[in-house]
């Protein structure tokens, strides 16, 4: 009965016409055969349909030849390749047969050796597939000699495969190399028993990664059938936890009215299922925070799975139990952490390495009453901004104390004992806890009191500072109570943090009291937060010096606790210096109308009109309509002639720079559309085209980016995004960074100058930040800003890019053995017949810890930029601690952008937006610089004066015929954006390609990015 619908579908293809009459009768036999389980008829089945591919009788009946003929049938050599060994995807197999179809050809089936599956080549493959044979056949010739035992004498004896022939019969068969990678799959955090992974059942969404439990290989054995379906392969049994899919039949069932939230809800707590272990189905769990839930960080990762909000419920309880059962077991079970031994265990027991090391939970605590502790649990509230608690926390729940549970259910406590709350788990499990927690700080003797270090005016503070510094900071620095003394051992450096500390408040005091001037009220707080960050800055360097702290200190959580406190002094300086239009609750748009210069012509995708969509797009946000939303569209020269003369050389190369100036100026007056970075060869210049004005409009950009830098960095907004061109991330020190085979639309990089300037000293004019993070999600990885600021590890700097490609994608580097001139030459990877992912191989590997590059596969979806951010970008950020944040803002992953390498839709990117900004709520007090990289899905503009009207158009009666009515109406109208003049005449084909951007395209993505913006700051005050 479990199988209704396999036998319906059998029953179809049995009646189907053209099905061979062997085939029926293997189906029949395969639903009629006695099984004495489902999991034996479900064996049946996939015997069968693996029987169906290969059996002879079958082939022959549906057309294919399996017999090999006595000579070569034409060029390809048709039957008479039947039996021939061949290699193909590394795994050896051999040809099974031969058809000849009018349409593709020649076809030959193979069959892997391994595992019995099968496949179809065509005939440009089945050479290749003969030639990879060949070769490996003629390597191990060659190493023969090399092969065997070396005997005393100096001479090799091989030594057979099995000792002798009736030996061999009697050994287990080894397993199938190609599932060689599956048998060895560990993921990290297995030990603790949580991962995520992807369910298959009917109702789940496909690749949506949920928390559920690796079940231990002893509970395997007890209540589980274990056999496999395929030779070779051990199969995970995983426990999903509250599982969103299960309830909606039985929902469904019980009433037409059913609420959305029961319908997710209804279902078991606990659900189990197999899967073969891979990357793509099992991952590792992200959440190592002991001791707490992060409620913000599960509620954005839920934004880009694509399920209804109903469901969010669901996901937080199915996180509350994952965070439950790998905190209990991380500090109360012990760890098989040795990889041989489970690996040796796992081939005894025909189970897979997972299995063994997964964590064994007791009984008891595996079925105490979920549901109900879950039920008792109210639901978080969503804040309005990330930005709303003065200390910049996230929201966190309490995690669920398993342990306590289970004592509290134990004599005497379940005879009314009092459980005690400090001891949780007694003294061992206090140990325990203290290796995965912060220890307290040694207690403070009665020595040397701080009233003769401190002066009166900085006594009169002490509450001030215990209000932004934890307990455990103020015991370092000598603040540990208003009647403590300074603990022994702390040294006069340790005491100067405290120093610096109560003078900044006292600064801060000072500024707060006095009224200011019409003309300085934004010269002042700049003053102080620029003192402020250089304060955050030398702290760290003075822990980061101390090489005996004091006894039971832990340096890595004062640091982390000194950047906190730094920062809480710095959102409160914002805060008591905002009005309208200053401070929090702001975001600024910045462009420049110099951009427009930029000429490309309009047959590629790079074109004008990319910029006054953008600014279309921010203004639906509310750019430039909303006082704490001001639009600038013109930067100050003086931020021109920074670039120019200061930062610009610090990016880029004398060289390039030289270069790309003098072709520019050699460009004609009125020419458009001109190539600027071709080599000497007269290579490179395909896609970055442009004109005269070219020079002025990157220049301008780097300007708007300084000017964002300095607005963010002061404290005049929380946040900036630059609606600027050409793009810049693939413009690195020299023409085509890392090897590309071209810029890629780019000539300045905005984004590395930013960077660069603001961690310039502010001696030399910079800001002298410490740490500035670069996320780049780019549809392509950004080459140019990993070529400036990461060429080797630059300790200032962590750039991140989440992009399309992947070394299965293109291809590894080519070794010794390959062709020289295919190895050294540009390329974009990938084999020699299927090109890989502009700019290459540079993105598919991290060379040092300050880059962190994430390859997606061939194409960006919600899913994999959601799991990326969630665990592994947000992680790195946080270690990293950045003091600003730049968003390398690309959004040629949209679904409908024509460079069809994404899925994501406009909201995907407001939830990426609204990642990142948690991020830096966290970590910098929000500080984001937003720089607009790609995208590209900009339909067909109308200019103002109707210069695109064809020629059918009647203009003596001053009417358009219909069909040419129906063209001009799916032309996007960009109004005032559009400037005068500008026109954007595309190609008939190419407009096609873009007429799906009318319902959704590269507008849209830049309203939800610069609406997230906004969402992450306060809201407006009040007049």
């Amino acid at each position: 009965n479990g199988f209704k619908g396999v036998k319906l579908l059998f029953s179809y293809i049995y009646t189907m016409k053209g099905t061979p009459p062997m085939a029926r009768r293997i189906l029949s036999h395969a639903l009629l055969r006695p099984a004495a389980s489902i999991q034996e008829r479900l064996a049946f089945i996939l015997d069968c349909v693996k029987r169906i591919s290969y059996d002879p009788i079958v082939l022959a009946e549906d057309g294919w030849t399996t017999v090999r003929s006595q000579k070569p049938e034409s060029s390809s050599g048709g039957s008479y390749l039947i039996g021939k060994s061949i290699l193909w995807s590394r795994y050896e197999a051999i040809v099974i047969a031969f058809v000849h179809d009018d349409v593709i050809g020649d076809l030959w089936k193979a069959m892997w050796l391994e595992d019995l599956e099968t496949f179809d080549l065509e005939a440009d493959e089945m050479q290749d597939a003969i030639k990879k044979w060949e070769s490996r056949e003629a390597r191990k010739k060659s190493r023969a000699s090399s092969v065997g035992s070396k005997t005393l004498s100096g001479t090799y004896v091989t030594r057979p495969k099995y000792p002798n022939k009736d030996s061999s019969k009697n050994q287990t068969r080894p397993p199938s190399a190609r599932f060689a990678n599956t048998l060895n799959f560990v993921v990290d955090g297995i030990e603790n028993g949580i991962v995520l992974a992807t369910s298959f059942h009917a109702n789940a969404r496909h690749g949506v990664l949920w928390p559920a439990r690796v079940m231990h290989v002893s509970e395997i054995k007890k209540g589980v059938n274990n056999q496999y379906s395929r030779r070779g392969v051990q199969k995970v049994h995983l426990i999903f936890l509250a599982p969103y899919w299960n309830g909606q039949s039985s929902a469904r069932a019980k009433s037409s009215a059913t609420s959305p939230q029961e319908i997710y809800s209804s279902g078991h707590l606990f659900e189990m299922e197999q899967l073969e272990p891979s990357s793509d189905v099992i991952q590792k769990y992200p959440y190592d925070n002991t001791g707490v839930l992060p409620i913000d960080q599960i509620r954005g990762a839920f934004r880009f799975l694509g399920l209804p909000k109903a469901a969010f419920s669901r996901y937080l309880d199915s996180h509350r139990l994952a965070v439950a059962l790998r905190g209990y077991s991380k500090l109360h079970l012990a760890k098989n952490n040795d990889i041989n031994n489970a690996s040796a265990f796992a081939s005894l027991t025909d189970c897979h390495t997972l299995s063994v090391r997964a964590a064994q939970f007791p009984p008891e605590l595996l079925n105490l009453p979920y549901q109900f502790m879950l039920s008792k649990i109210p639901q978080p509230a969503e804040r309005s901004s990330l930005l709303d608690s003065d200390d910049g926390e996230e929201i966190t729940e309490p995690m669920l104390k398993l342990n306590l549970i289970l004592r509290a259910m134990s004599p005497p406590y379940c005879f009314g004992g009092t459980l005690v709350k400090t001891d949780e788990d007694g003294k061992n499990a206090r140990s325990k806890e203290a290796e995965n927690s912060t220890p307290s700080m040694p207690s403070t003797p009665q020595n040397v009191p701080i009233a003769t270090i401190l002066s009166p005016d900085v006594k009169s503070l002490e509450l001030s500072i215990r209000k932004f510094a934890s307990e455990d900071l103020l015991c370092l620095i000598g603040h540990g109570s208003m009647k403590s003394v300074t603990p022994p051992g702390i040294s006069p450096p340790f005491l100067s943090l405290g120093l610096q500390l109560s003078s900044l408040l006292t600064k801060l005091n000072e500024e707060s009291g006095v009224k200011q001037a019409s003309n300085d009220h934004r010269k002042r707080p700049s003053a102080f937060l620029s003192t402020c960050l250089m304060v955050k800055a030398y702290g760290e360097d003075v822990l980061h010096a101390s090489k005996s702290p004091p006894s039971g200190c832990n340096m890595a959580h004062i640091t982390t606790e000194w950047r906190k406190c730094c920062e809480k002094i710095y959102r409160y300086a914002v805060g008591k210096h905002s009005s309208r239009g200053l401070g929090n609750g702001v975001t600024v748009v910045i462009t420049d109308s110099r951009c427009n210069l930029h000429l490309t012509g309009n047959e590629g995708f790079e074109r004008s009109v990319r910029l006054p969509a953008a600014i279309r797009g921010a203004k639906k946000a509310g750019a430039g309509q909303n006082v704490n939303m001001p639009l600038i569209t013109k930067v100050d020269d003086i931020y021109l002639k920074l670039a120019e003369e200061k930062i610009l050389p610090m990016a880029h190369k004398a060289s390039y720079l030289k270069r790309i100036k003098s072709k520019i100026l050699s460009i004609a007056p009125g020419a458009i559309g001109a190539p600027l970075t071709d080599d000497s060869d007269g290579e490179g210049g395909e896609d970055t085209l442009g004109s005269r004005g070219s020079y002025t409009a990157a220049l301008s950009g780097v300007a708007a980016a300084l000017d964002g830098v300095d607005r963010v960095v002061r404290g005049h907004c929380v946040n900036a995004f630059c609606a600027v061109r050409p793009p810049g991330h693939h413009a690195g020190k020299e023409l085509r960074a890392m090897n590309a085979i071209s810029n890629g639309f780019c000539l300045f990089n905005a984004a590395a100058c930013a960077a660069t300037y603001a961690t310039m000293s502010q001696s030399d004019g910079g800001h002298g930040l410490k740490r500035v993070c670069i996320i780049d999600f780019d549809v392509h990885h950004g080459n140019g800003t990993q070529d400036i600021l990461c060429s080797t590890h630059d300790p200032r700097f962590l750039y991140i890019s989440v992009h399309a490609g992947g070394a299965h994608i293109n291809g590894y580097e080519e070794t010794a053995d390959d062709d020289d001139d295919f190895a050294l030459r540009r390329s974009l990877g990938g084999s020699r017949n299927v090109e890989g992912i502009f700019p290459g191989r540079c993105g598919d590997t991290s060379p040092h810890p300050g880059v962190l590059n994430l390859p997606l596969g061939q194409k960006v979806t919600a899913h994999g930029i959601g799991n990326a951010l969630m665990s592994d970008v947000a992680p790195a950020v946080e270690a990293f601690a950045p003091d600003l944040l730049i968003l390398s803002a690309g959004f040629d992953a949209h679904k409908n952008d024509p460079l069809g390498m994404g899925g994501l839709s406009a909201d995907d990117f407001g939830s990426v937006t609204s990642v990142c900004c948690r991020m830096a709520a966290s970590a910098c007090s929000g500080r984001i610089l937003s720089l607009l990289e790609g995208g590209y899905g900009v339909p067909c503009c109308v200019p103002r004066d109707n210069l695109f009207l064809p020629p059918e158009v009647n203009k003596t009666s001053n009417t358009v015929p219909q069909h040419v009515t129906d063209v001009l109406m799916k032309r996007l109208d960009l109004g005032e954006d559009m400037p005068e003049g500008m026109q954007d005449t595309v190609p008939f084909l190419f407009q096609q390609k873009l007429d799906k951007c009318h319902a959704e395209g590269f507008l849209d993505c830049v309203r939800e990015h610069v609406s997230a913006l906004t969402k992450c700051t306060r809201g407006e005050k009040a007049a």
